[in-house]
């Protein structure tokens, strides 16, 4: 080629099964793919589309020019607050003037699509072994034969009354809700996503001090930012991350840095805290011990809106600076001043993010939100805010009495039975873990698998290997012949998110959804996965209990219908106008960028909101919290607090109503290990401590120029970087007899890898670390044999709480390779 393809050569390469399965020619060199599409320059004409990224999770808003049915730019969507802000005000008084913006990976998202080693057509493996390394002999497939195979497994689980036996795992911000409807519909309890390799620790942390999983801050309007353990101008988690970060130190915000590494946000903060992983903790408690001691907190806050506190400053009272500092190696000064001006700077912000990968992460993270709760610094402008997070609607599907059967059987992990903050994505360690050792409720036998690489992204990559080998049948739906694919019986072409549909429920302070759309048509003409997961249900004939044939009815019109595209186009419109925009997704579509944004705007202190009476009129009342109804006149949600006056404000969805320092909803509860929950936000270690053998922590993070595991084989991202090697503090490699550039071996219990070793001042010296995602084996001719993949390394363990994944609990030992 002496171009980037068009769609019509992109074709060609998948045409024919003698061009070769993966395309044939030869791959150019990345920099020349990128020095051409820049030398192009911008193109006229044609039309611009809205949508939304995923190169990520962060969902952009994005404009895409599309010139005669060929993709031509990507830039950022003005009238998208992703790209800007997740504060209203500012949103709507700044975004026209100063514009949108977007990450790298986002700007790269055109070779997502024209990336010439996507699955270009059904492939069936003929090779019955299975491992890592193992070639699976692939041959190209019909699609009346890929779905007649796939029907065939899943109506022999079904109709044994084994529908239980699937387990299916999805990402977590692509058409969730027709996937979540299927395994219902089909009876199994385990569907799973992508959120549990996430932040489902955090979110238990959160859960447990104020009721709600995610609050946000609010940046741009802070006077002081302590952050643990997260990379947010890099880790670009949501694009305006960068802008109202450092748009806030520009009003006047100092940032802390808390983190073993320095990332290239603590580059840029007031003040990087090098701390030994998984003591957060021990350092929030310490920092608390000096705010109540010194009586900085705000009392009037706590009288009013704490439970607990009385318990809680009794804990911190021996968790002195001093206590802190042999644990964190963070000196005794520093934390006194720390907290200090934390405390006395307002409004002031604390949050933590994958510092939470530890067993001890859920009480670390709850031990740094209560640094907040003492302050003060609680749903008030430059502080944490709980999001008003209102899209669309899930309309829930009734399960046929076969269904409830199988439905009625425990999760394979264990589920809220064993996890006591257990998240609805699943606990996917656990479920390697007994695919593996046999010792679940039952055996699965199939699993689907779409746009997810266990083989990269859960820790304990060998053990991964085993499970997957205990599957009788896997079916992998995916734009490239990833790792994990490697292990399907059928592979299924998926699509990128510029060839389909989804709403966007956006993570910002107020309400805000928008639409991610095709901007081009599936290039190789294949489904798009809510087509492919449709049509399975109809060949099953998979109904509602009520005999409704929801596979075929159009949501809007009542209709049956024919084309999946336009049945999904009325399911869409359903849960919009069932949801909070009470639009349809042709008037989504015609709106300023094709989101639509609340005119409410972000709100302060929900917590006072009054119930209104009409709430209440058929309300039940528990001491002082306030209850809706079910239909059956059980209790359903928490809708408020009963306040000693009489009227009901919404208050904190937590057994108290308000923030909580100490949880007595624990007293009789154990987590996974058979341990006592602890009623306080208490420090302990973690349970995989460095030993002599194995003296140094190994950690990774997040960076702009990749997404997790997925985006290696962009060629347009490889030109930002190409590889990652093991970062090592100057004085532990001269120690090691380690230079920079030398080939080293990095090795734990569970297995070595080699890596080059790239030695800095930037990295606490008990810690070793590197970028996660390389280490491909498969997935593209870019992407292989790059870098190395840690999960090799660890072991296959999940947090005793929520169930997280725990990817950073790692100790190793480091020597000349």
């Amino acid at each position: 080629m002496n171009h980037l393809p068009n769609r019509r050569e992109f074709l060609k390469l998948g045409g024919a099964a003698s061009a070769g399965l993966l395309g044939s020619g030869v791959l150019r060199p990345i920099s020349a793919l990128a020095k051409e599409e820049l030398e192009r320059g911008p193109y006229d004409g044609g039309t611009w589309i809205p949508s939304c990224c995923h190169m990520c999770g962060g969902t952009t808003g994005i404009m895409c020019q599309v010139v005669d049915g060929r993709l031509a730019r990507i830039k950022p969507n003005d009238n998208n607050p992703v790209g800007f802000s997740n504060i209203s005000d500012d949103f709507f008084a700044n975004a026209a003037k100063e514009g949108a913006v977007m990450c790298p990976k986002g700007n790269a998202g055109i070779m997502a699509l024209y990336d010439p080693d996507r699955v270009k057509q059904p492939l069936r493996r003929t090779n019955t072994q299975k491992g890592i390394g193992v070639d699976p002999h692939w041959k190209a497939i019909s699609w009346e034969e890929a779905y007649s195979e796939i029907v065939s497994r899943l109506r022999a689980l079904r109709d044994g009354g084994e529908a239980h036996k699937l387990e299916w795992f999805s990402e977590d911000h692509c058409f969730t809700h027709i996937q979540s409807d299927f395994c219902k519909l089909f009876g199994t309890p385990n569907y799973n996503m992508h959120s549990n390799t996430c932040d489902t620790g955090r979110k238990a942390s959160f859960k447990i001090l104020m009721g709600d999983e995610r609050p946000l801050i609010d940046a741009i309007n802070s006077k002081f930012m302590l952050i643990f353990g997260w990379n947010p101008l890099s880790a670009t988690k949501w694009s305006h991350l960068p802008r109202i970060i450092t748009r806030g130190i520009e009003r006047g915000a100092k940032l802390v840095i808390v983190d073993p590494h320095l990332s290239y946000t603590a580059s840029k903060a007031h003040e990087w805290v090098p701390i030994r992983p998984a003591t957060d903790g021990a350092l929030a408690l310490a920092m608390a011990h000096v705010i109540v001691n010194e009586g900085l907190q705000d009392q009037a806050f706590i009288d009013e809106w704490v439970t607990g506190f009385d318990q809680f400053k009794d804990y911190v009272k021996d968790k002195t600076p001093q206590w802190a500092e042999a644990i964190t190696a963070v000196p005794a000064e520093r934390i006194e001043r720390l907290a200090r001006e934390f405390a006395t700077t307002k409004p002031a912000l604390v949050d933590v993010w994958s510092g939470a990968h530890h067993t001890n992460g859920v009480y670390a993270g709850w031990a740094i939100g209560a640094l907040a709760v003492i302050t003060g610094n609680i749903e008030k402008p430059g502080a944490l805010v709980l999001p008003e997070k209102k899209g669309n609607k899930h309309i829930e599907v009734e399960p046929d009495d076969a269904s409830k059967q199988t439905l009625q059987q425990p999760r394979f992990d264990g589920g809220k039975d064993k996890w006591p903050y257990f998240h609805s994505s699943g606990v996917y360690a656990e479920i390697i873990n007994r695919l593996v050792d046999g010792k679940g409720p039952y055996q699965p036998k199939m699993a689907m698998i779409v746009f997810q690489n266990l083989l990269m992204s859960v820790v304990g990559t060998k053990n991964a290997e085993e499970a997957l080998k205990k599957l009788e049948f896997i079916v992998a739906v995916d734009t490239m012949l990833s790792e994990t694919a490697q292990f399907a019986d059928i592979v299924i072409p998926g699509t990128t998110y510029l060839e389909r549909y989804d709403l966007n429920t956006h993570w910002v302070t107020w309400p805000v959804l928008g639409l991610r759309q095709p901007v081009v048509k599936p290039l190789f003409g294949q489904p798009a996965e809510y087509e492919f997961v449709c049509e399975l249900g109809r060949r099953l004939n998979l109904k509602e209990g009520n005999g409704h044939d929801v596979f075929w009815i159009g949501r809007m019109s009542g209709e049956r219908i024919e084309d999946k595209t336009r049945w999904y186009e009325e399911f869409l419109s359903k849960e919009l106008k069932e949801g909070e925009p009470k639009i349809t997704l042709e008037e989504l579509k015609a709106l300023p960028g094709a989101t639509w944004v609340s005119a409410k705007g972000t709100r302060y202190n929900k917590h006072l909101d009054m119930i209104p009476p009409e709430k209440l009129a058929d309300a039940l009342t528990e001491g002082n919290l306030v209850f809706s109804k079910k239909k059956d006149g059980s209790k359903d949600k928490q809708i408020g607090m009963l306040r000693p006056d009489g009227t009901v404000v919404r208050g904190f969805f937590t057994p108290s109503g308000k923030l909580e320092l100490y949880a007595g909803k624990h007293e009789t509860k154990k987590d996974a290990d058979g341990n006592p929950l602890k009623l306080l936000p208490v420090y302990e270690p973690r349970a995989w401590q460095p030993s002599p053998e194995f003296p140094l922590f190994l950690i990774n993070w997040k960076e702009a120029s990749q997404t997790h595991s997925r985006t290696q084989n962009n060629a347009f991202l490889a030109e930002l970087k190409s590889t990652d090697g093991l970062r090592i503090n100057t004085k532990t490699a001269a120690k090691l007899g380690v230079k920079h550039g030398d080939l080293v071996w990095v090795e734990s219990p569970f297995g070595k890898v080699q890596m080059k070793a790239e030695l800095t001042e930037g990295i606490h010296p008990q810690v070793v670390g590197t970028q996660h995602g390389w280490g491909h084996w498969a997935m593209g001719r870019l992407a292989k044999g790059r870098g190395a993949h840690t999960g090799f390394l660890a072991q296959t363990k999940a947090c005793p709480l929520s169930g997280q994944s725990l990817n950073k609990e790692i100790c190793v030992r480091v020597y000349p390779g």
